[in-house]
């Protein structure tokens, strides 16, 4: 609720009667009329902060696509944008470049990857609910093979940071994790640091997607004490922390990033997975006309809370492909959830690919079988249209989930640099 909003309550509360803000009230009036002019008045108050909102997003929206090269359709249904080369109109200033490798495709990785990016998450290792690491799994065995030490080494070679990311993403594991956090953060740390030294990495990416408000406030201690005892053993160590982009908006959301951005260096913003699940939508919206979830929309709530310095903004290198039920852009979804697809994959196959004016993002229609399907992702134009973004932000970097997904169009890489060189950091000496 508004300032505004808040203040035209009390006034019904206080009985004030003819001429004021609320209008002509008279002590006569009944409760259900008091009511009635009180959400008049709510709506009035939300009608005028969206207009604020929309204004703000509109401004940032021509700001990112003044800085590329690309004339961007209008009109929904019309051709994607041919991507063009530059993309960009001037370089923009040189930022950090965070990029996942996700076990399963750090072998595929080429030596431009590595040039373009400043900082690698290797994802990663699961996190049990005591606080010890899942020692089992794929991710276990690639990470104790002689294969990630000689990952680390050609990493450092081309100037990149490595950080190592644990994860948990199962709410009921998340809440034996956080029933006692002084303990499990005292315990992952113990844990990790061996790692850290051993492998000679730069520090640690924390990727725990709780979802309960209830565990706000004990992960925000969790993540404190696990800073602290990490940065005694290791004070030139990074830490990054994973938010929902959403996270900034809400006060009853899992990550409270105000707080927790004192504890660590950077938060990766997941600027991902922002789809809706009933009809076909874009994966990571630039903007919403309609004051939806978007990049934008976050980022505005982002700069009121934490530093832009702290703020890396995620982009996804893949798309998802809805069954719908019919062939009408943005069509009802016939299934309960769409299916993920590497950029890869989805631009191999070679089918037209249309522009979303609203989203800022392409997609394609195809049919298989008798049913509909629309693919939404992200490709170089959107891409570069994000990292203007966050450069109009003045966002310390922006960052990928996740590397090896855009197979050999490099240009996906040079979007997420802006026509610049990416910044490398200090990285820790062999």
């Amino acid at each position: 609720m508004t300032l505004t909003a808040c203040g035209l309550l009390l006034l019904v509360g206080a009985g004030i009667g003819t001429g004021s803000a609320l209008g002509a009230f008279s002590p006569s009036q009944s409760p259900a009329q008091l009511r009635a002019a009180a959400a008049r008045a709510r709506a009035a108050a939300q009608a005028a902060a969206n207009r604020r909102l929309l204004a703000d997003e509109n401004r940032y929206v021509a700001r990112a696509t003044g800085a590329i090269t690309v004339a961007l359709p209008r009109r929904a249904g019309e051709p994607a944008p041919v991507v063009p080369a530059p993309l960009f109109r001037t370089p923009l200033r040189a930022h950090e470049v965070f990029g996942y490798v996700p076990y399963w495709l750090a072998g595929g990785l080429t030596p431009g990857d590595l040039t373009a990016t400043s900082v690698l998450a290797w994802y990663g290792i699961g996190l049990a609910p005591t606080g010890v690491l899942e020692e089992t799994g794929p991710g276990w065995t690639d990470f104790v093979d002689p294969s990630f030490a000689t990952f680390v080494t050609s990493a450092h070679a081309a100037g990149d940071r490595v950080l190592l990311t644990v994860y948990d993403q199962t709410p009921a594991s998340i809440a034996k994790l956080l029933a006692s956090p002084a303990t499990t953060s005292a315990e992952l740390a113990g844990q990790l640091l061996p790692f850290v030294t051993a492998d000679k990495l730069d520090g640690v990416d924390i990727d725990i997607e709780g979802r309960s408000q209830k565990l706000r406030s004990r992960f925000v201690t969790f993540v404190a004490d696990l800073a602290k005892a990490l940065r005694a053993a290791d004070p030139s160590g990074e830490i990054v922390l994973n938010t929902y982009p959403q996270s900034a908006g809400s006060k009853t959301d899992f990550f409270d990033v105000k707080a927790l951005a004192g504890s660590v260096d950077q938060l990766f913003v997941m600027g991902y997975d922002m789809y809706d699940p009933t009809r076909a939508s874009a994966n990571a919206p630039l903007a919403s006309p309609t004051l939806g979830l978007s990049d934008v929309q976050s980022l505005l709530a982002y700069v009121k809370q934490v530093p832009t310095t702290k703020i890396v903004l995620g982009m996804p290198f893949y798309g998802y492909d809805f069954t719908t039920r019919s062939e009408a852009p943005g069509a009802e979804s016939a299934t309960p959830l769409p299916s993920s697809r590497y950029y890869s994959a989805i631009t191999q196959v070679g089918r037209k690919a249309y522009w979303d004016p609203g989203s800022m993002t392409p997609y394609t229609r195809f049919r298989l079988g008798k049913r509909p399907h629309e693919t939404w992702y992200d490709n170089p134009v959107s891409i570069a249209l994000k990292t203007a973004l966050a450069a109009r932000f003045n966002l310390v970097g922006v960052g990928v989930w996740a590397l090896g997904m855009e197979g050999s169009d490099t240009s996906m890489l040079v979007a997420l640099g802006g026509g610049s060189p990416p910044v490398k950091l200090p990285v820790t000496p062999p």
